[in-house]
């Protein structure tokens, strides 16, 4: 599902990524681990088209996206990968459905069939009956809930997940760990998870950890 090839990544004269090349497989679970400044946020913004590498290549589904413009980044990223991160990020003005069905409006689907599909999803997180509900009605829990629909609205191949726990609880935490992978199961999506939780780390299919800018394990 994604190839990196001799991937390197510098911030002036720091050189956060060396020479990284990794496979993830269809519908793996992975997880990215290490010490702060070790580059995994980095390497994952790489994979998720959010930040260019230096060199190297980047296939993800099958396409070579390494030479994309900004505007077929934009929409590649729209359709292909779904975000979630430690903040969820929600517009507290919206609804939670309406937060939800951002991407999805964004991408031309109307706005009866992504409301649908939405709200398929918040019944498979358990959330059903929150949808008219503001983010300052929901627990944290919630509205995290509410973040990973609106990641998984477009149907995206990746779901890439940078410190999802981060702000949970430890059994909200497992839960939302749990959650990923009855959406694996379910779904057959693949999702790579940066993580400082080394329980939570150690259940993932595959546990990349870097170090110094390289993938040790």
């Amino acid at each position: 599902m994604i190839v990196l090839k001799n991937i390197s990544k510098s911030f002036d004269s720091l050189q956060v990524l060396k020479d990284i090349s990794l496979q993830i497989n269809d519908a793996e679970i992975v997880s990215i681990s290490g010490m702060s400044g070790a580059g995994k946020t980095t390497l994952l913004n790489i994979m998720g088209t959010l930040d260019k590498a230096d060199s190297g290549e980047i296939i993800v589904n099958g396409r070579d996206i390494t030479g994309l413009s900004d505007k077929e980044l934009s929409a590649f990223r729209n359709k292909e990968i779904g975000f979630v991160f430690q903040f969820h990020h929600l517009l507290t003005e919206f609804t939670a459905l309406e937060n939800a069905i951002m991407p999805a409006l964004i991408c031309g689907t109307n706005e009866k069939e992504a409301s649908s599909k939405a709200r398929e999803l918040f019944s498979l997180l358990g959330i059903k009956g929150k949808e008219e509900s503001f983010p300052n009605e929901l627990s944290g829990g919630e509205q995290q809930r509410v973040a990973i629909i609106r990641a998984l609205i477009n149907s995206p191949s990746v779901v890439l997940a940078d410190e999802p726990t981060g702000n949970l609880d430890s059994q909200n935490a497992k839960a939302l760990f749990d959650l990923f992978f009855v959406l694996r199961d379910k779904l057959r999506q693949t999702f790579v998870i940066v993580t400082h939780a080394k329980d939570l780390s150690a259940r993932c299919d595959r546990e990349l950890i870097i170090s110094d800018g390289k993938i040790l394990k």
